[in-house]
């Protein structure tokens, strides 16, 4: 369940194993906690076929695997799922601007997304996923017990997860808001505050005029309604703090991101097509740089 800027996957290639979509990965869904809890992984199963379908509007499917796992055990984790025949699409820093999750695709299970962090919440993560841990609750998918956070830390991974998913997301926001009821629903947005999630929790639930000033809101602006990657720049570029900050935007806006090349052109880049991208990046960064900036 990615959303506009953060789980990119490439082309769906037909897997070997001839199963309806929703039956292989929930299958994967299983076969992942297996393999975590064998190696002695922390993780927790979230979105998709792992949250209280309650949750979700009538008829939601899932195409993916997501996981949030304890940041230390991240690596270990893909180091698993490659000897398993995975293969890495994007890696934490290429999947998204904010460098939280990687990719990995099995042509018998589909896609996994680790998520080492979790976009829009201020706590350390390592913080923030153990407090996950030690609520934490079972949910059985494809007959099998999986990991899961509680019902209201679901809630709160899909409502602010809903920030990101310009087209699905207002859906999501109010079956979850219709799900919890007022009482429940108030309780979860004190618990955004508390894990210094109140700038992605207003871009989830259209409050964002209520953040004027803070350094971030350009950033979740364009976020939450889709944007492009000018316009992403130059949101990013006012909310980075010192010329050290705003050095490394520019170098990873030029560094040719070959992961996503390779998706959007669906081949293997040639020379020439590196080239071609990095022309227009450099065209990017100068509008981003030289033109006028709003205010907002």
């Amino acid at each position: 369940m990615g959303g506009l800027e953060t789980e990119a996957h490439p082309d769906r290639r037909t897997p070997l194993a001839e199963l309806p979509l929703g039956d292989r990965i929930q299958l994967a869904h299983a076969l992942v906690e297996w393999l975590s809890a064998e190696a002695g992984i922390d993780l927790l199963h979230i979105k998709g076929y792992a949250a209280d379908r309650g949750l979700y509007p009538a008829g939601r499917a899932s195409t993916d695997v997501d996981v949030l796992v304890r940041p230390a055990h991240a690596g270990r984790l893909a180091e698993i799922l490659l000897a398993h025949g995975w293969k890495v699409t994007t890696t934490f820093r290429s999947g998204s601007v904010f460098h939280h999750a990687m990719t990995l695709w099995s042509e018998h299970w589909g896609h996994v997304d680790i998520h080492r962090s979790f976009p829009g919440i201020g706590l350390d993560p390592e913080e923030f996923f153990e407090h996950l841990w030690m609520r934490r609750g079972e949910s059985t998918i494809a007959a099998w017990p999986c990991r899961v956070p509680a019902l209201e830390d679901q809630a709160l991974l899909i409502v602010l997860h809903a920030a990101r998913d310009p087209h699905r997301g207002a859906a999501d926001v109010e079956s979850v808001r219709e799900s919890l009821g007022p009482a429940r629903w108030a309780e979860l947005e004190r618990a955004a505050l508390a894990f210094g999630a109140g700038v992605s929790w207003a871009a989830a639930t259209g409050r964002l005029d209520d953040w004027q000033g803070h350094p971030e809101r350009a950033v979740w602006e364009v976020v939450s309604r889709g944007g492009s990657r000018v316009e992403l720049f130059r949101a990013r570029w006012r909310a980075s703090r010192g010329s050290a900050e705003r050095l490394e935007l520019i170098r990873s806006l030029l560094l040719i991101n070959g992961d996503h090349l390779r998706m959007k052109l669906l081949r293997e880049p040639k020379a020439s097509d590196y080239s071609k991208e990095l022309g227009s990046r450099v065209a990017d960064v100068m509008r981003s740089v030289l033109t006028r900036r709003p205010r907002s």
